[in-house]
């Protein structure tokens, strides 16, 4: 920002320096001819400093643009690097859950098969307790009979 305050400093002082050498050239005692020329040699000087100064203004865009180019290539290596990052991120995140679902899936087939075996064995438990109770109670029943 202080460049620019320095351009229109210099913008500023060239417009005041040729209205001062117009002004100084119009009240100064001089013949024609030779006003003519020293106007001309004014205009000439004016030229030549406001050729300098677009010299100036075309040099400065040009660094502008340059940086501004550059900058934009940082912009997009930095948003490239960025996106495949995430991208390698969420390729490990999705392996990793994928891995997490299959560990998941084994456990609970396992948890089934471990719950199908201690069915079967408590119905087998049972099914002896009611053959042994069945058993049990048959030799009670015989028991009393004989008494009875």
């Amino acid at each position: 920002m202080r460049k620019d305050n320095n351009s229109g400093f210099f913008l500023g002082a060239l417009f005041g320096a040729a209205i001062a050498g117009a002004t100084a050239l119009l009240y100064a005692p001089k013949s024609g001819k030779e006003l003519r020329d020293d106007i001309q040699d004014e205009l000439d000087q004016l030229l030549d400093r406001a050729s300098e100064y677009s010299d100036y203004a075309v040099e400065r865009g040009v660094e502008m643009y340059d940086a501004a180019a550059e900058a934009t290539e940082d912009i997009k290596v930095n948003l490239k690097d960025s996106a495949n990052q995430f991208k390698t991120q969420v390729n490990d995140l999705s392996k990793e859950a994928s891995q997490e679902w299959s560990k998941v899936k084994s456990e609970l087939e396992q948890s089934k098969h471990k719950i199908k075996d201690d069915a079967g064995n408590l119905a087998d438990t049972v099914a002896d307790e009611a053959t042994h109770l069945a058993e049990e109670t048959k030799d009670a029943v015989d028991e009393v009979k004989d008494k009875a």
